[in-house]
């Protein structure tokens, strides 16, 4: 594909939206293209993530390890960005991402999110503040969650 057609997908992403033309630029360009075959693995559960990835083209499974084998939780398509935590801290995979089908990525490493955020560091505000807003969110979530885990037992 082309650097155009990247740069389109990236700016349709939401944790991107919101950026110029230049940034978006920069991280195409910069950014590593994997192709993957069907059923390949592009990152395990539990591995160390510095680096998120932009689906470009083709579907990925996200699945979970569980008793009876491996459960696919979510399969995602063009403009998705898995990993976007890893952009930002050191963390790990909570799921396994497999590409279902032919599947094209742009891998951006941690290090090359900063030096877009030292370029423009008006990006980072709004990131900043669309971060806050889903922390925001996973409020109510949260406290279903503890209502759930603390009922007394009826039996």
């Amino acid at each position: 594909m082309t650097l155009e057609h990247d740069i389109d997908i990236l700016g349709r992403v939401p944790f991107f939206s919101g950026l110029s033309a230049e940034p978006l630029k920069l991280l195409a360009f910069s950014a590593d293209t994997l192709d993957l075959a069907d059923g390949a693995v592009l990152f395990e559960a539990g591995e160390r993530a510095d680096t998120g990835y932009v689906v470009i083209d083709g579907r990925v499974a996200l699945a979970r390890d569980e008793a009876g084998g491996r459960k696919v939780l979510d399969l995602v398509g063009p403009a998705s960005l898995l990993g976007e935590l890893a952009l930002i801290v050191d963390t790990v995979r909570p799921v396994t991402a497999i590409a279902r089908g032919a599947v094209r990525v742009l891998a951006i490493r941690r290090p090359l999110f900063r030096r877009m955020l030292e370029n423009y560091p008006d990006i980072a505000v709004g990131i900043r503040d669309q971060l806050a807003d889903r922390l925001g969110g996973l409020a109510p979530e949260i406290g279903r969650i503890h209502d759930i885990v603390a009922e007394p037992d009826e039996g």
